[in-house]
């Protein structure tokens, strides 16, 4: 029998006669939080505190809050609303709803000593009118890009970034005073640089570990309106002191033809200077030019997804496919990568790029990709190990290194554009993806033709 996250991620599945699920949402009547927060007291934030991009999954739906813990900051120890628009901290919480955040997590004494604790939320109703029943897990991919955008900034200043994805959902949502279509997906731990916590941290800041929710068993019947908010009471930790903490990385050589990447085009100083004066990206999705890549840039934009933390959620269960179409001395084709080796390993022989262009809904945003970069995982596997929560997870390290993508991309005048809707049994065919594989997330790069 499926776990429930197989099943899910099934019915979200673009069909071109059929977009979206039978079940009726009914969002005209779920009540939205108001997040003004009048007359609580505001903090303004300098240009050198928080993310200073949207990020790249998120289509300009504003489908992430974010929400801080901070402690010897700036501000007043206490619980915070990032008002992105106004870019102020608001004022929600004391003492008593930092120890009520804390309590939601296994590792209670390590986040209790980080001095910022930023807490992720997802946004239903932002995203429901796009995406239908696949919104639950795009909200996940544009919560891991805002993780990856935020803890960019973080180490740029020197910070001690460490992705936390286990606590109890409930709890913190009560912490926050959240709706019932508002989700906490995720968190992380900022310490700064000499600090003694972050130094002996969980995990040496590899993002290697992530816990199991085997134990919980998913409730009959439910409230929610919708099979997503269904899958986010499957994957929800109850009881932390049932958690089991998980390591898998794999880092051994793949089958068939190694392809070692270069060196990074610039130092990583270069990465963490150059992101502070990044232009936003356009909102406009423009069409490709037709390039062939040196083969510096190709290697540095698959490179620089190392920046922040290659396994940050998912214990090294994605798996990563890059397809390459036209890349100076690199064979077209269809590759695994592995970060740990720096290296490429051929899966299929060249593909042909008018079929890789017909595999999405929206052809005309493909044309004249330079390479593309598929994440993929087995959810059988991965729920295995890790429970149904494996399936946040997944979702969440893809969209982590989606935004890693974007960023290096751009920092070589170049573009990497997530593609939301593909005939994905049609892309795992070409491509030679295993059956029992499901495609998470596909980012396509190229130059848009204005900046060519």
């Amino acid at each position: 029998m499926p776990f429930y996250s197989e099943t899910y991620h099934e019915s979200t599945l673009y069909a071109p006669r059929s977009v979206g699920d039978p079940i009726a949402l009914h969002w005209e009547e779920v009540p939205i939080a108001d997040r003004r927060y009048r007359g609580a007291k505001r903090f303004p934030l300098g240009e050198s505190k928080l993310p200073l991009h949207a990020p790249v999954s998120a289509d300009a739906l504003d489908s992430v809050a974010v929400y801080v813990v901070v402690r010897n900051g700036s501000v007043p120890d206490g619980v915070y609303y990032y008002d992105a628009e106004s870019r102020e901290l608001v004022s929600i919480g004391s003492k008593q709803a930092m120890s009520a955040l804390v309590d939601a997590f296994p590792e209670k004494e390590f986040v209790s000593q980080a001095d910022c604790l930023y807490v992720f939320v997802g946004m239903m109703e932002r995203a429901v009118w796009r995406f239908r029943e696949a919104a639950y897990r795009q909200v996940q991919m544009d919560v891991g890009s805002a993780c990856a955008n935020a803890m960019l900034f973080a180490k740029s200043r020197g910070e001690r970034v460490f992705p936390v994805g286990a606590f109890v959902d409930d709890a913190v949502a009560v912490a926050l005073g959240l709706g019932r279509t508002e989700i906490p997906l995720a968190a992380m731990a900022v310490f700064r640089e000499n600090s003694a916590a972050g130094f002996n941290s969980l995990d040496e800041g590899m993002g290697e570990f992530a816990y199991s929710n085997r134990n919980e068993v998913l409730e009959p019947g439910t409230r929610y309106p919708a099979r997503f908010l269904l899958q986010n009471r499957a994957e929800c930790i109850c009881d932390v002191g049932g958690c089991v903490k998980i390591r898998r990385v794999a880092t051994k050589a793949l089958p068939g033809e190694e392809f070692p990447l270069a060196p990074a085009k610039f130092p990583n100083e270069y990465f963490f200077r150059e992101i502070w004066f990044l232009r936003p990206r356009s909102a406009a999705l423009r069409p490709f030019a037709a390039m062939t890549m040196d083969l510096d840039d190709f290697s540095s934009i698959l490179r620089w997804m190392e920046m922040g933390q290659i396994n940050a959620f998912g214990a090294g269960l994605l798996k990563v496919w890059v397809v390459v179409f036209d890349a100076m001395f690199v064979y077209p084709g269809s590759y695994r990568y592995v970060p740990v080796r720096k290296s490429l390993y051929m899966q299929a022989g060249k593909l042909d790029v008018k079929k890789f262009v017909k595999c999405f809904s929206t052809p005309e945003q493909a044309q004249n990709t330079t390479f593309a970069v598929i994440f993929t995982a087995d959810l059988n596997e991965a729920c295995n190990l890790l429970g149904e929560r494996a399936y946040r997870y997944l979702n969440l390290n893809a969209g982590f290194l989606a935004e890693n993508l974007d960023m290096g991309a751009r920092l070589l005048n170049k573009n990497a554009r997530p593609l939301h809707f593909a005939y994905q049994e049609s892309l795992k065919d070409l491509c030679g993806i295993p059956v029992g594989e499901s495609i998470l997330s596909t980012v396509v790069v190229g130059k848009d033709v204005s900046s060519h």
